[in-house]
Formats: C-alpha cells, structure tokens, sequence
C-alpha cells in the first residue's frame, strides 16, 4: 500500500535497488563500526539486470532498434466494466485527473510579510506534528523530538494503515492547512520559505485529491513479501539507540506493541480481500515465508546481542538493571515478538484460496487514476503517465543509439575496460575516502559528519540488496548508517557506493538538511527525488574510476546500466498501462538487447513490478528527470562549472522537478 500523506514510513532507508529482495533486511549489531570521514582502515546504487550472452560470445549484445513492443495480449474489458470486481461501498475516481484539476488556479493571497512567514512556519509544525504521531517515528528521526514540539508519550508503532474511516477527517485536516497557505501572497516570502511554502501547496493539493477516494487505500498489498514492512522491522529494531534506563525500557514496550501493529496490518490484507482487492496465492504463500523466516531466528536473533551492546551507552547503569533489562528483553521476544509473526504467517496463509490473481493497475476501477497520482509522488513530477512514458520511450532511443555509436565505430578499444573493469579501491572503507575526495572538485562542501558501517549477516545475504543508506536523527548530522551486503559485492562495489554515499543518498541527505532551516523539506522529500540524484551521481562517477576519464568501456558500462533501469521503467508502464504479460516483458528487453533475455530471468522482476507499482518509476523518472535538467543547465549555461550546477540543484531544494528546474536556473542566470 502506498501512502500518499507521509513521504516517509518509519524511517528514510534508501537502498540498493536488487532483484531478489525477498525475505528480511536483517542486520548484525556486533557488526557495526563507527566511522568518521578520515577513517581508512582496512578491514551498492542499483544493482540492474543484465543481458544474458552465451558462453561463445562473451562481448555485449548490440542494441536494435528500440521500438518497443506492444503487448501480445493487451488488456481488452467492455466499456464500463473490469477484470477485478471490487466493492461498490468503495469510492473511485471516473477518470484520470489532470494536473489542474489536482492543482487548481487560484488568486494570490493578500498576507504578506512577517505574517505570511508566520503562517508558513505554523503550517510547517502542524503538518511535522500530524504525521510524526508516534514515538518509534520520532525517537528515530530526531535526537531531540521534543524540540520540534513533537510529543513522544506514545510509546508505540502508530497504526498499522490509515482506515477507510479516517480518509475524510485526513482530507479535512490538508484542506485546512491549504486554506491557511492560500492565505499568503507568495511573493513577500523569501526564497527558502517561499520554496517550503510551494512544495507544501503541491503536496496537501495532492493529499486532499487522494484522501477523497477510499479504493486507493486498497490496490497493493502492505506485506509484499519483496519489499513489505516485515523486511525491515529487525533492522528498524536495531536503530534504536540507548542513552538512558528509560530509551531501554522504551524499546522493550515497542517490542510488546509489534502483535498489535502488525494485527493491525494483517486485518488491512483481510479487508483487502472484503472488498475485493486479493492478491494471488502465491503473494499471500511468499508473505507468510517472509515471516516463516523470521521466526525461525527466534534462537539465534543478532537483536539479542545487538540490545546487550547498546546497554553499554547508558552511564552508570547498575548491575541490577542491566541484568533486568537484558532478562526482559528476551522474554518479550520470545513470548510476544517471535509468536506475533507466527501469527502473521497464518493469518497470510489464511488468506489463500481467495480467488485472486496478481494484476497489473489496468485491470482494477480506478487502477489508471490511482497508477497516475502514484506516478506523480514517485517520480516527483506532475507530467502525466502518457508524456512520462514518450519520455521514457525517447532517452531509451538515445541511450541505444550511443551505445551503437560506441560499439560499431569501428574503434575497440572499449572492449578490454568493459570485460575486465573493477571499479572499486580495495574495502569499503576505502572506497568512501576516495569517493570523498574524489567529488570534492565537482561537488559543494558538506558539513563534518560521521557515517557508521553495517554488514548484513550471512544468513540474509541472499534476499538483500548490495547496499543501502540509512540517514537517522535527521536534526544532527551524526547519524548516518551504510550497510552492504558482502555476499553481492562486486568488483563494481565503488560506484555502488557512490550510489548510497558520496555523491549519492549520504551526501545528498547531509547537504539538504544543512541548506534548509525547513525540515519539511528533508522530511517530506520525494523516493524519485532521493533516487533520481543518487543514480545520477552514480553514472557521473564512473568517470572516478575508469581508465581514463572519457572512457569509452566505462561508457558502455554506464550506458547498460542506464538502459536497464529505463526498460524496467517501460516493463512497470507496460505492465500497469498495457497489460503487458511476462512475455510482453521479454519481448521488450530483447528488442533493445537483440536477444538473450529469458522469461524466467525476468520473472523475479516482473512479480516486483506488478505487486509493488511505481517500484521502477522513481529510479528511472527519477534519473531522466534529473538528467534532463542538469543537460539542460549545461546547454543554457556553457560556462558554468559542474560544481556549480551541481550546488544549484541541491540548492533548489527537495521540490517538484518542474520546480528545482525554475529555482535552479534562477541561482546559475545570478
């Protein structure tokens, strides 16, 4: 289930994009080390599909001609009926809104000044206030909550999903805030609180439009057994940092009050299935596995080492205490943690024999306008599915283009780079400090920070991705977690750290909360945002580490993956807005690869898609987007510097693309 109102759940984890995400991002806390930037002792960006070759020709497959298929079997319904019967108790739209309908023209507001400074500042709090309701949300966004006038006296998870029932009081409450902004003549503000007070306009706009409809609270599964909250709840655990007897005993009620959050979400897969909205039975099968596997660590859970380490970090703490504490937690988890996820897995199993099928949006009333408004909040830009889709379609055209251009020109020499490139500097540490100096000259300055390090233990190595970036107590900048997976290193690890790290989610994460007193504007950021920059910087550093910097094997590298992540961007349109089959999908990775591309190596990644919407749209809009607007600041600005560039976009602040492009160009024209 996507929700539309928090542009974060309980934390900001931005990871490695994989394939085989299935099972828990479980993480080992005696693994952990504290790092700073300057550290170099010795001690993954997305991770794409790859064209299968054979043995007997071990060069890339060169590209075809990309016009892309259209599906063998395309959805046909008479006019007024659909594939999925869902309830009519529900409300839909009846048609897909266009962006003025969802954004509407209005007149200036006649507040100016100081007042109109106060009314952004206010609606800022209640909007933080409103969302962050809950203390496992707040003890892990911020170090000092209370500062922002959050209340942390709910010692639990929050809710489980947002009722039917609660839709139009949530529709109420961005009304009224709306009402309080369109009060404001926007043209007194100042540049920082003018940018908050536009992204927080688009952003409540968007809410009330979705909180009007209650069949979007249904489409998607929440424990999709690839990336549901049941993937992350152990790691989530072992972020929880212990300064005090009471942080301790705080973590302990949040263990209790797992059987009522997760109830909770397994009473929303249960109305699901009320309403008509049910998933295979291969989907409930795969979820109730995902909580199989996490019962069966009951014995050998790294949590109950990792809880006994951070008990060291509470001064003075009595002998007595320690040994309660320590005796407590592992009666919880036994007793309480470990049969609440049992009792998921049965309540998942239940569910089978339901009668329902994995279907793309298409086949549901409603799917359309509910693909369109989801595409809009993940790819953070307010062109429609249509035009998004040309887009898409056209830089899929280029890359391929260049890629015949590099490939056929008659030079070679890019195939030994391309066969034999490792573009890493040894560990990871390692890597980080190059990577660190190595942006400086192209990239602004961030502020002094540290970063820690994580490995995924052995047992999850399989179903997690290579890496990815946890940024945590946003009102500091200490609290920064990278985790990689040793079990899917390779030798590209470095520009997978320059993914997850410097220039990627790390870097981009620090600079934004240093260049805003608004922490809406890092709270509420937008996953195509995030991803968008980080598989940017991620292609740009290549350049880092290739043979040399215009490096055409590096190029042809870069250029795969690019291509990857745009045909997993058509796959998830095509899958969504054609009613492409598993077949459909090959057919098109084929027409750009020229072959080689089985159905069964797709088919993990065509299960991601359809159960999970919009999962390859924030990558790659994102990434188009992103690219797009720095092409379009170079050809408009031929004399500004990267790093100039650079610092504008990060400057214009975690808004809509359509927005960053007009602030962007307004600071490079200065």
């Amino acid at each position: 289930m996507k929700r539309f109102t928090i542009r974060f759940l309980a934390l900001t984890l931005v990871g490695a994009m994989g394939l085989s995400l299935a099972g828990c991002s479980l993480l080992g806390g005696s693994s952990r080390r504290k790092r700073d930037k300057d550290d170099d002792d010795d001690d993954d960006g997305p991770k794409w599909f790859i064209a299968e070759t054979s043995e007997s020709d071990p060069e890339p497959t060169e590209p075809s001609a990309t016009t892309l298929i259209e599906p063998t079997q395309a959805p046909v319904r008479p006019s007024g009926s659909w594939v999925v019967e869902t309830s009519d108790e529900l409300t839909y739209p009846d048609h897909v809104a266009t962006y003025d309908e969802i954004h509407p023209s209005r007149p200036q507001g006649t507040v100016k000044g100081d007042e109109a400074k106060a009314i952004v500042d206010a609606c800022e709090a209640q909007l933080i206030t409103y969302n962050i309701d809950c203390y496992a949300d707040a003890d892990i966004l911020f170090q000092d909550p209370e500062a922002l006038g959050i209340d942390v006296s709910d010692v639990s998870w929050g809710d489980g999903y947002t009722s039917i029932e609660e839709y139009e009081e949530k529709k109420e409450f961005y009304e009224g805030i709306l009402e309080q902004l369109y009060t404001i003549d926007s043209s007194t503000l100042d540049r920082e609180d003018l940018i908050c007070y536009e992204k927080m306009v688009y952003d409540c706009e968007m809410d009330v439009y979705c909180y009007s409809y209650t069949a979007f609270n249904y489409y998607t599964m929440i424990f999709n057994y690839l990336v549901g909250p049941q993937s992350d709840i152990m790691f989530v655990l072992d972020v929880f940092t212990f300064d005090t007897v009471e942080d301790a005993e705080n973590y302990i009620l949040l263990l209790k009050d797992i059987d009522r959050y997760f109830g909770e979400m397994c009473d929303y897969e249960e109305e699901r299935v009320a309403y008509g909205f049910i998933s295979s039975d291969n989907s409930y099968e795969e979820a109730a596995k995902s909580f199989d596997n996490l019962v069966a660590m009951e014995e050998d859970c790294f949590l109950y080492q990792s809880f006994e380490e951070r008990l060291d970090n509470i001064p003075n703490l009595s002998d007595s205490d320690r040994d309660r504490l320590i005796e407590e937690n592992e009666q919880v988890m036994h007793d309480e943690v470990f049969p609440a996820f049992q009792n998921c897995a049965d309540r998942m199993r239940a569910l089978k024999g339901s009668g329902g099928e994995d279907y793309g949006l298409w086949a549901y009333r409603g799917g359309d306008a509910y693909y369109s408004a989801l595409c809009i909040s993940q790819s953070n830009s307010c062109m429609s599915v249509e035009d998004s889709m040309e887009l898409c379609e056209s830089y899929l055209d280029d890359l391929s283009s260049e890629l015949t251009s590099i490939t056929q020109g008659g030079d070679s020499s890019w195939i030994n780079e391309y066969m034999e490139h490792e573009y890493t500097k040894g560990s990871v540490p390692d890597d980080l400090s190059f990577l660190y100096d190595a942006v400086e000259p192209d990239f602004p300055s961030i502020p002094a920070h540290e970063y820690y390090l994580m490995d995924v233990p052995e047992c999850f190595e399989e179903n997690f991705s290579p890496a990815a970036y946890l940024g945590y107590h946003l009102d500091q900048f200490d609290s920064n977690l990278i985790i990689v997976n040793n079990g899917s290193s390779d030798s590209d690890i470095g520009i997978t750290l320059a993914h997850e790290g410097y220039p990627g989610h790390m870097f981009q994460s620090l600079y934004t909360r240093s260049a805003t007193e608004h922490p809406y504007m890092y709270l509420f950021d937008s996953t195509g945002y995030a991803e968008g920059w980080a598989v940017y910087v991620e292609n740009y550093a290549y350049k880092y580490y290739a043979d040399t910097p215009d490096s055409a094997g590096a190029r042809v590298v870069a250029i795969e993956n690019e291509l990857n992540v745009i045909l997993g961007t058509m796959m998830d349109y095509g899958i969504h807005v054609k009613g492409w089959t598993l077949t459909d999908c090959a057919d098109c990775f084929n027409d750009v690869f020229g072959g080689g591309v089985s159905e069964s190596a797709l088919q993990e990644l065509y299960t991601l898609v359809v159960t999970d919407p919009c999962y390859y749209v924030k990558y790659g809009m994102g990434y188009i987007h992103t690219a797009e607007i720095m092409s379009g600041a170079h050809g408009q600005f031929p004399n500004a510097s990267d790093e100039e560039i650079h610092t504008a976009y990060l400057d214009a602040l975690t808004t809509n693309f359509e927005q960053i492009e007009t602030n962007m160009y307004e600071d490079l024209a200065n």
